[in-house]
């Protein structure tokens, strides 16, 4: 089992990042066909250029729409994936000690979610899954808000593959 599988559950927020990579999809055929249809018998340098620069600034819409569309938690048979938006860490079984739920920081300082924090040997490493809460103050928007029963069904999942892994089972689907 080579393919990453998503631990965390589906949601609102990969549903809109899909429906963001629907609408760029479309705009970026759209102005690369009209492009193509105007540089055809040729153009000027200036529209050439707003051309292109229209499906660079698509291709960039894509791109950090796919990035947002992919955050969260993956796991296989190598090891657990922590998916951010700007960044990718690739955790490997042998590594991982544990797993447990923190507050989530940002800016160095602690914040009102909690998050699941992968434990290893060098330290802790922050997922991007957080639980939802409903008091008031500094929060992080950087991946999944999750329901207080899908965190800890996320937990749990997280657990029961690390115990697979361990062992030289087979990674709990």
């Amino acid at each position: 089992m080579r393919r990453w599988r998503r631990v965390d559950p589906w949601g609102l927020r990969q549903a809109f990042a899909g429906f963001l990579i629907l609408c760029g999809a479309a705009m970026a055929s759209v102005v690369t066909v009209t492009g193509l249809r105007a540089v055809a018998p040729g153009t000027d340098l200036t529209t050439a250029a707003g051309i292109l620069g229209a499906v660079a600034f698509l291709g960039l819409w894509l791109i950090i729409a796919v990035r947002f569309y992919l955050v969260g938690i993956f796991r296989n048979e190598r090891g657990l994936l922590l998916r951010h938006v700007h960044r990718s860490r690739l955790l490997p079984w042998s590594e991982v000690t544990g797993f447990d739920i923190r507050a989530a920081r940002f800016l160095g300082s602690a914040t009102v979610r909690n998050a699941a924090w992968v434990l290893t040997g060098d330290g802790a490493w922050e997922a991007p899954v957080q639980q939802r809460s409903r008091l008031a103050g500094v929060r992080k928007n950087n991946g999944p808000v999750l329901s207080a029963a899908d965190f800890d069904l996320t937990m749990a999942h997280l657990r029961e593959a690390h115990v697979a892994a361990q062992s030289g089972g087979v990674v709990v689907r």
